[in-house]
């Protein structure tokens, strides 16, 4: 399911209702914006998840601001050209403000300490455990018995890298054949991070919005409403026990819904 809120100025709701889960449709955004009395000129803050190129020129056409997630995967930061707007240590965030020029757009590329050491992790332990196969198909060579035909390892090869896409795609295999090349002797293997990327710029992501009269902080903190209130109902997933939701009818989800957020107050 899906939730759109109607908020204020100071981030208050002021309306609110549950729509179907699966929102990436115009019609279902368009659906939304009504439904929630989203006038034209209303700013409307959308996740990755549902700002596809259709949504966004369905804003554009009936004169909604919007702040969204860029789903466009160069990732790119220039530390000298950015400005600190997030000053806790260990939390601090840096945006760096750009115009497009091919469609006139504010790109905002946000560096964030957290989102940094969280992807970090990630792209660690997917880098270990693909290394660590690599490894152990590299052995398996040495060992009577094992699979050494040339071309099975690299069928092996390829499904490793199918299987650990995130970490393989920083790595340069080399798979080294004997005077016949009909068996493999040797596997090698060396890191060369792919530019513009989660392992080079770990930390950033961009938002894309055509306010472009707003300055950076603005844009910032109005977009991390939906982060905070995503926050919440992670929040309400879990400690609070809104899911799972075994109801079939509308009315009765909208009373558990209703009931798990009345724990709140």
């Amino acid at each position: 399911m899906t939730l759109g809120l109607v908020l204020d100025g100071s981030g208050f709701p002021r309306k609110s209702q549950i729509f179907p889960g699966n929102a990436s449709e115009p019609e279902t955004l368009q659906l939304m914006l009504q439904s929630l009395d989203g006038g034209s000129g209303s700013t409307v803050i959308l996740d990755a998840g549902i700002a596809s190129e259709e949504n966004i020129r369905y804003l554009i056409e009936h004169g909604y601001h919007y702040i969204v997630v860029s789903r466009k995967r160069k990732r790119t930061f220039d530390e000298d050209q950015s400005i600190l707007i997030k000053d806790i240590p260990g939390q601090s965030v840096k945006v760096q403000k750009v115009v497009a020029e091919e469609t006139g757009e504010v790109e905002l590329y946000c560096h964030s300490q957290l989102r940094e050491k969280k992807e970090q992790a990630i792209q660690d332990h997917f880098s270990k455990k693909y290394e660590t196969a690599l490894d152990k198909l590299h052995r398996g060579l040495s060992n009577k018995g094992s699979i050494k035909t040339h071309s099975k390892i690299v069928e092996r090869l390829g499904r490793l890298k199918e299987k650990y896409a995130r970490a393989a795609q920083h790595y340069e295999v080399t798979v080294t054949a004997n005077d016949e090349g009909d068996k493999a002797v040797s596997i090698s293997w060396k890191r060369a991070e792919k530019a513009n990327s989660q392992a080079t710029h770990p930390g950033v992501y961009c938002l894309r919005t055509n306010l472009t009269d707003w300055n950076e902080e603005t844009l910032w903190r109005t977009y991390t409403l939906l982060t905070d209130l995503e926050g919440v109902f992670r929040s309400l997933k879990s400690e609070l026990g809104l899911r799972p939701i075994y109801h079939c009818k509308e009315e009765r989800v909208s009373g558990h819904i209703f009931i798990t957020l009345i724990a709140i107050i």
